[in-house]
């Protein structure tokens, strides 16, 4: 065996990997990072942007400062298979911590976006669209934890989007109120 044999066993595995992270979709490559980094996104960025050029730095700077505030309300528009039209609901982006259930599988994340009709759970893992979700958590206006069911509708790199089902009045309130007391 020569030299150019060893280099070449010597980063064999290391060729495989990145054949096949350069063949995943872009959400699970992001899930793939998101694990690798251990969810510690902010410090990465930091290592980043140490690494960019002084122009490169103040492109950023000008990029983000071209970005939306995170408090501003986010509309979005649902279209239910169910309705023939279309309605808004106001959406928040957050951080609540939530307990959940997807069949035998129970987890703890947070809430990163909440709305009268569903809400969007942080989470590395991917989940079948339809399947059934308990969740439990605690609005910052009211003492007791919620208890609320819903399907998932979407599971991709940000997480598992839900809907809720059979949501009480009470409870569609104090989201609604959470939602207009943190603008």
């Amino acid at each position: 065996m020569n030299e150019l044999d060893s280099q070449i066993g010597e980063y064999k595995v290391t060729a495989r990997l990145f054949n096949y992270i350069s063949k995943l979709p872009k959400d699970k490559q992001y899930i793939l990072y998101k694990q690798l980094i251990k969810g510690n996104v902010k410090t990465e960025l930091f290592k980043l942007i140490i690494d960019l050029t002084e122009h490169e730095k103040i492109g950023l700077l000008e990029r983000l400062g071209e970005m939306p505030d995170e408090e501003e309300r986010i509309k979005t528009i649902n279209l239910d298979e169910n309705e023939s039209f279309m309605r808004e609901n106001t959406r928040k982006v957050c951080q609540i911590p939530v307990k959940c259930k997807v069949e035998d599988r129970s987890f703890k994340s947070y809430i990163i976006d909440i709305s009268t009709v569903g809400a969007l759970i942080e989470s590395n893992d991917l989940y079948a669209v339809g399947q059934k979700i308990l969740m439990a958590l605690k609005l910052p206006n009211h003492p007791n934890a919620l208890e609320l069911t819903g399907r998932i509708v979407r599971s991709g790199s940000r997480g598992i989007a839900v809907k809720y089902q059979d949501l009480k009045r009470i409870h569609e309130e104090l989201i609604r109120l959470y939602i207009k007391n943190n603008q």
